[in-house]
């Protein structure tokens, strides 16, 4: 099964900041034109759109033998251990994965329970 997630450390804060420059980028377009919706506004919007699409698609990490992780700047990794829990609250767990000897991944997955809605 995929468990979809956002990781944390170093590399997830310069990703999303990356992420977020565009963002803002197409807010800075949006506020600055003329008219309300201008075409480099429609472009940066939808360049974020799907920079936001692919991160989601390609950040996963597959629990099945032999656990593989995937990353959207990097290609998949089967991962030695299984990722280790490392903290817990609410519907929030935080787990750590052992990429390579000196890489370290955390990363944050979302649960929740099937029979509720």
């Amino acid at each position: 099964m995929k468990k979809h997630f956002i990781f944390l450390g170093n590399m997830g804060v310069i990703y999303y900041s990356w992420l977020l420059c565009v963002l803002f980028l197409a807010i800075i377009f949006c506020l600055e034109g003329t008219a309300f919706v201008n075409p480099p506004m429609v472009l940066t919007f939808t360049i974020f759109a799907l920079l936001l699409v692919y991160t989601w698609n390609c950040s996963y990490i597959a629990l099945e033998e032999p656990a593989r992780l995937r990353l959207p700047y990097q290609k998949t990794v089967v991962l030695d251990r299984k990722p280790v829990l490392l903290a817990r609250w609410k519907s929030f767990r935080v787990y750590r994965a052992q990429v390579s000897k000196h890489q370290t991944i955390d990363y944050v997955v979302f649960h929740r329970k099937r029979g509720s809605k």
